[in-house]
């Protein structure tokens, strides 16, 4: 089950990037966060050996991640989609990735 969310936030981080090289940022903005809510559900999974819905995976961040809490909650209330808010959001979710020891998306 790991295995398949590592691909799906590698997936999610390379449809983001080819919506930013199209400058649709709001789409590339969904996709990141998708790969950053992946994120979560990896971290969750390895500890409990299940898979949470995203209104348990908040409070479970919030106690046992606040590092990750912190990354969803400063980006999952964004309305305006710019291209520094999008590359902003893209390099918090590849540190997350190296923290969580993930492979890289990067080619």
């Amino acid at each position: 089950m790991e295995n398949e969310l590592v691909e799906r936030v590698r997936s999610f981080i390379s449809v983001g990037d080819r919506y930013v090289e199209k400058g649709n940022f709001e789409l590339a903005y969904d996709s990141y966060l998708d790969a950053l809510y992946a994120i979560a559900a990896i971290v969750a999974y390895r500890e409990t050996g299940q898979l949470m819905p995203v209104r348990e995976l908040k409070p479970f961040l919030r106690v046992k991640h606040p590092e990750i809490y912190e990354v969803v909650e400063k980006y999952s209330e964004i309305l305006s989609f710019d291209e520094v808010t999008v590359s902003a959001l893209r390099d918090e979710v590849v540190e997350l990735i190296g923290m969580m020891n993930l492979p890289s998306p990067e080619k």
